[in-house]
């Protein structure tokens, strides 16, 4: 006798709400009211941050992972789990990360799961409940996500609100299809880069744009600016989103074109994200290694003509700044750069010139070189890039360590040399052709860029 089995697929939502039905008398006891009564809100707050750390007494704990423990005792009146209910945690090997890297002690990071946690915060009467739910993302497919839940007494609702809300949540970048980039908290700091005196029109337009809302109102223009960052690798066009990111107006988003599979929807989420969140910023990352003519390496799912919907659809959005970067835009698809709004400024991040270099240096050693010796070291490391020079440094430091004494300029030029040394021998082929490195090219200017999209555009016609 055959046996027929049907299986069904169901929304994420319902599946998240079968997964409260074993705790639903507990959580209508300590939410004072049935469950009808109750606004069931989705975010994330770190409430298993003080929850953990109090069940783990006596465990050294990476503290860096508990970050808001100390500010929500400030808060909370009391805790409590269901009842009968052992709760679960992911623990990792780790090190405390407050103390300085060698000093650091062996350590638990923990991870609180799917046990639901009542919480009392002051002047409440009720307990309002977080719970981190498993679901099955058949976006994703099939892998395993978790979204918390918080279920409040509707009375109580905007008193726990409020006072949740002066708990400031720690600054990162939200990566679609990655993980969260955390951001220092005193991250914006243009002063922490060195940039040619061209580029800094750059940090001031950015600056600018958040203090001109009103202008853009007044002349009915749409409130969002797009910067295309371009140029040779290490030479600061990330460490100029990333302080992007850091504006304390901002929220900043990002996607990993590197994950396998990506859908054109986590494009589309990243942006209704960065909308829901305005002001925001939008980073976008190597757009020639997935746009350009390496495209086939795309391992996303994510095609050109949603990424220009979407880049399209911002103009009709205000409060959002996109910012992308590409180390070589001459490959770019033509329609990324040709069409008007989509990148208001193109902006070149070129290898620093020598004055650029001798202030770069300068600000490296601490001023702790005479201007000869500086200068000395520039002219050597014509054509290094930022991320080179700063290599140098190290190694020179690494070499200054073994006599305890501070960076001298003989040491700084032998590690420029043997660093161009180095990058010469990987730059030749077996049949002694150069890969690179080689003379300096002149920079590429926006007008440069339009005219290897036109050439590029009438190649594939």
């Amino acid at each position: 006798m055959r046996r027929i089995l049907e299986v069904g697929l169901t929304s994420p939502a319902e599946a998240m709400n079968a997964f409260l039905e074993p705790y639903q008398a507990w959580i209508e006891s300590v939410t004072g009211c049935s469950r009808s009564e109750t606004i069931t809100l989705e975010f994330e707050f770190p409430f298993s941050h003080m929850v953990a750390e109090d069940l783990m007494a006596g465990v050294t704990l990476d503290r860096q992972c508990l970050g808001a423990a100390e500010a929500l005792r400030a808060l909370v009146r009391k805790w409590e789990l269901p009842p009968g209910v052992s709760p679960r945690m992911e623990l990792h090997a780790s090190r405390d990360r407050k103390a300085r890297v060698t000093d650091r002690r062996l350590a638990w990071d923990p991870h609180w799961k799917e046990t639901p946690i009542a919480i009392w915060l002051d002047g409440s009467e009720r307990a309002i409940v977080s719970v981190d739910i498993p679901y099955v993302s058949y976006m994703e497919k099939g892998a395993l996500n978790w979204r918390q839940w918080v279920i409040v007494n509707q009375r109580e609702a905007a008193a726990n609100l409020n006072l949740l809300r002066q708990i400031e949540p720690p600054r990162r970048i939200t990566v679609f299809g990655g993980r969260n980039i955390p951001l220092p908290d005193r991250g914006y700091d243009w002063e922490s880069v060195v940039l040619e005196p061209e580029l800094q029109s750059i940090h001031e337009d950015f600056e600018t744009f958040w203090e001109s809302e009103s202008w853009f109102i007044e002349h009915s223009l749409p409130y969002r600016r797009g910067f295309l960052l371009y140029g040779p690798p290490g030479n600061g066009k990330t460490s100029a989103a990333r302080i992007m990111a850091c504006h304390p107006l901002v929220s900043a988003f990002s996607i990993d074109f590197s994950a396998d599979g990506l859908p054109n929807d986590a494009l589309s989420d990243l942006f209704q994200s960065a909308e829901d969140r305005a002001p925001a910023l939008v980073i976008l990352e190597d757009l020639d290694r997935i746009f350009g003519a390496d495209g086939h390496k795309n391992r996303t799912a994510i095609t050109l003509p949603h990424l220009l919907a979407c880049l399209d659809g911002l103009a009709m959005q205000n409060g959002i700044v996109i910012v992308a970067t590409a180390n070589d835009p001459a490959t770019l698809d033509p329609a990324i750069l040709k069409r008007p709004g989509r990148f208001d400024r193109l902006a070149l991040f070129p290898t620093p010139s020598l004055e650029v270099r001798r202030d770069y240096i300068a600000k490296l050693t601490g001023w702790g070189l005479d201007d000869p010796a500086v200068g000395d070291a520039a002219r050597n490391a014509d054509r290094l890039s930022f991320a080179q020079i700063r290599e140098a440094y190290i190694l020179a430091g690494q070499r200054s360590f073994h006599h305890r004494g501070g960076i001298v300029a003989d040491e700084l030029r032998a590690a420029i040399c043997c660093l161009r040394s180095e990058a010469r021998s990987v730059s030749l082929r077996t049949d002694g052709r150069s890969v690179g490195f080689g003379p300096a090219s002149l920079p590429v200017t926006p007008a440069d860029l339009m005219e290897a999209s036109d050439r590029q555009r009438k190649g594939s016609q």
